[in-house]
């Protein structure tokens, strides 16, 4: 819009005494509002400008320039040979007539790095088209051949087929080798194939190469040191030298391997081990497996074409043996083997592998798993560091001395196996290995005390009290310990009386634990390899409970610094002390947590009604579960022991707030037992068969304990609240 526009009389101007803008003012102004702002370009972009549409460029005549161009020959000249050997439209691709072309016949093919090392055998070209039933000649000559990815995918060398290497190829001569390897063999073609001679089809997917061993670069780079002496690198270049070119050699993988990530870089069918790998079984355990996760628990990285059966589909309530292991070299892994029929298996795989030399066979990699994954595994694996005995060490050749290594920090990650019964077989040597450490034993005050956040532990201790979410071997179940250790009179870095454990569904309990938990009963039971983390105990994966009997703490078979003769038997205390009766507790106080037992006494300042109420049971055996009969309204039948109750007990339930002096600002809401409500209320009345209530000014005030309570919740936002249930131990 132009100034001139402005002043014909689009916009009338007053020109009163109240204006004194001038025009040519007012133009400038409306003339900057109305115009598009123009474009900053200071601005530096983040990309650079068409940077999509840049090529690289190398520098004119530079050494990158031409080898690319000689790269884009090379590639050119391939393709078109493959299109010439495919479509056949020249002569060059199937005759030998032309100088340097050799002809060889097929001996073994191995994987070696993603290409493949053929051995080979060569043949003189004949003069007319080559007869395959033509006797060989003695004094033919062998060949090592190397062919790249693409070459060997196009080819698929196999045993006894005739192969033609057209020049240009390369060959390479090595010191102490008596056989020469061809390079650059890009222009090849199979001439004759054994395989389609014989009518013998190739199973696809399934590569005929044997893969090998990959050498470690520890050892080759090992020979540039030139700190050796002239005699030591001469004994070193013999094995390097056979590892590389020689068929059943130290290239070769060996059948029994002492190292985990030596058999699992030189995997054989994809995701299968082909070696025996030597360990130490650290520890045997069991996993529960459910129907629905089993199989994904167990999903291989890529899919087998093995003949072996796939494991069989998961049963509910059914658990998995697995073995924790070990080799020389400090690496471990977890081999997760059948189903056990039953859970009191455990201790018999327990004593015929744990602390010995086993022979892994026939094992699949299911999984690689770090620290930041598996964090339990790994405080499993920190408990069993660092090595009890001077590991081996990768770099160190079979010439050199045996030098051992600092064991360093533990492992970051391990693999995840999985295999069957027959895949761990123990050694001849029935004796305990010396890579083994046994569970340590501690008292539940070192337990306690310990100064490490999230470790494993190993204790055996008395049992005082159950807390079941849902039915045993279900859900999780806490459990209220203690031992001799918590029970003594010591003043100095005083300990609570009694810890609480929680039994995660994850840890595998046997039928003898199953029914000990389901007695009221006290029992003494061996926890191996529990988890401590921010102040809780916790029985989950890798953790064993065990029953203790009276011979075991007769006996006292084990030692913390001794390796026992039976590994199977459960912790033991070497001298077990008596608890004293009644079992010592602490009482209510500001460090209370929730899952603990302790004992209180205070004087009922309230009751909450609205949870009170009162319902009939049986006389006879004590079971709610009574129904009214129809022709008799005053006499009911009991479901449970089929009989007639003309006389049914009343049943109260009661919760009352209470004052303590032990702990004071605080609200503390109590469940009572049904032997304190009758104590606090008329006797006599609940002897009838109706209960006419009760008058909460004759409850109030009435002081109660030492009452032995379960803490139930504790609430410390806004004000400190604690939930307790008075029971009965």
């Amino acid at each position: 819009m132009s100034s001139s526009r402005l002043d014909s009389g689009s916009f009338p101007l007053q020109t009163g005494e109240g204006s004194k803008r001038s025009v040519s003012d007012w133009v400038r102004s409306a003339h900057a509002m109305l115009q598009t702002p123009q474009k900053l370009f200071d601005r530096q972009s983040k990309t650079p400008e068409d940077s999509a549409k840049k090529r690289r460029k190398f520098q004119s005549g530079g050494l990158a320039e031409r080898l690319n161009r000689l790269q884009s020959r090379q590639r050119s000249a391939i393709s078109f040979w493959r299109h010439q050997s495919i479509s056949g439209t020249t002569a060059a691709t199937t005759t030998v007539d032309r100088p340097g072309v050799l002809v060889l016949e097929v001996l073994e093919v191995q994987e070696e790095c993603s290409m493949q090392l053929v051995h080979c055998e060569h043949h003189q070209p004949p003069g007319e088209a080559h007869q395959r039933n033509q006797p060989l000649d003695e004094n033919n000559t062998h060949m090592l051949v190397l062919f790249n990815r693409e070459t060997a995918a196009q080819l698929s060398p196999m045993p006894r087929d005739i192969i033609h290497i057209y020049p240009p190829w390369q060959n390479l001569s090595m010191q102490d080798l008596s056989w020469d390897i061809i390079l650059n063999t890009h222009f090849s073609q199979k001439v004759y194939s054994a395989s389609k001679a014989a009518d013998k089809p190739v199973p696809r997917g399934q590569p005929p190469a044997e893969r090998c061993m990959p050498y470690s670069l520890c050892r080759v780079f090992g020979l540039l040191e030139v700190c050796r002496t002239t005699e030591d690198n001469n004994a070193k270049q013999l094995p390097v030298s056979s590892a590389l070119c020689s068929f059943g050699g130290s290239g070769v993988m060996t059948r029994h391997c002492p190292s985990l990530l030596e058999a699992i870089e030189g995997l054989g069918q994809p995701g299968s081990v082909g070696q025996d790998v030597v360990v130490v079984v650290q520890r045997v355990y069991s996993i529960p497996v459910s129907g629905c996760s089993s199989v994904s628990s167990l999903k291989l990285r890529v899919p087998s074409r093995s003949s072996a059966s796939p494991p069989p589909p998961a049963e509910k309530g059914k658990t998995r043996l697995c073995v924790l292991v070990q080799d020389s070299y400090g690496m471990f892994s977890v081999v997760q083997l059948h189903f056990l029929s039953c859970q009191d298996d455990l201790h018999r795989y327990c004593q015929m592998w744990q602390g010995k030399t086993c022979v892994l066979r026939g094992i699949r990699v299911v999984q690689r798993v770090t620290r930041e994954r598996r964090t339990r595994l790994f405080t499993l694996i920190d408990c069993l560091w660092p090595p009890v005995m001077p590991l081996k060490d990768h770099e160190n050749t079979p010439s050199m001395s045996c030098e051992s290594r600092a064991p360093g920090p533990a492992p970051s990650f391990c693999y995840l196996l999985s295999g069957q019964e027959s895949s761990v077989e123990p050694t001849e040597e029935q004796t305990v290995s010396t890579l083994y450490l046994p569970p340590t034993e501690h008292t539940l005050r070192d337990v306690l005390q310990s100064e490490f956040k999230t470790h494993r532990c190993s204790f055996v201790a008395t049992v005082i009290y159950k807390r079941k979410q849902k039915s045993v071997g279900q859900g999780e179940i806490w459990l209220v310990l203690t031992d001799p250790s918590l029970q003594e009179e010591l003043h100095e870095r005083p300990c609570s009386r009694s810890v609480a454990l929680c039994v995660n569904a994850s840890c595998v309990l046997t039928s003898s634990v199953l029914k000990a938990l389901n007695s009221p009963a006290a029992c003494r039971m061996s926890f191996r390899d529990a988890i401590r983390e921010h102040g809780v105990l916790l029985c989950a994966e890798q953790s064993v409970i065990e029953m203790c009997s009276d011979v075991d703490d007769v006996e006292g078979s084990f030692a913390s610094t001794a390796r026992p003769q039976s590994l199977s038997q459960p912790l033991t205390e070497p001298q077990a002390q008596p608890l004293p009766q009644p079992v010592r507790l602490d009482p209510l106080g500001l460090e209370v947590t929730p899952n603990s037992l302790c004992t209180l006494t205070g004087v009922i300042v309230g009751v909450d009604e609205s949870t009170a109420y009162s319902w009939p049971a049986c006389n006879h055996c004590g079971s709610d579960s009574i129904e009214m009969l129809a022709q008799s309204p005053k006499n009911f039948h009991c479901v449970s022991c089929k009989s007639l109750v003309d006389k049914p007990l009343t049943r109260i339930q009661l919760e009352v707030f209470l004052s303590s002096c032990s702990l004071s600002n605080c609200t503390i809401k109590v469940k009572l037992l049904q032997k304190t409500i009758m104590s606090i209320l008329n006797t006599t009345a609940l002897e009838g068969s109706e209960f006419p209530g009760y008058d909460v000014e004759n409850v109030l005030g009435k002081e109660l304990g030492p009452l032995t309570v379960y803490v139930r919740v504790v609430t410390r936002k806004p004000a400190l609240w604690v939930g307790l249930e008075e029971i009965c131990i």
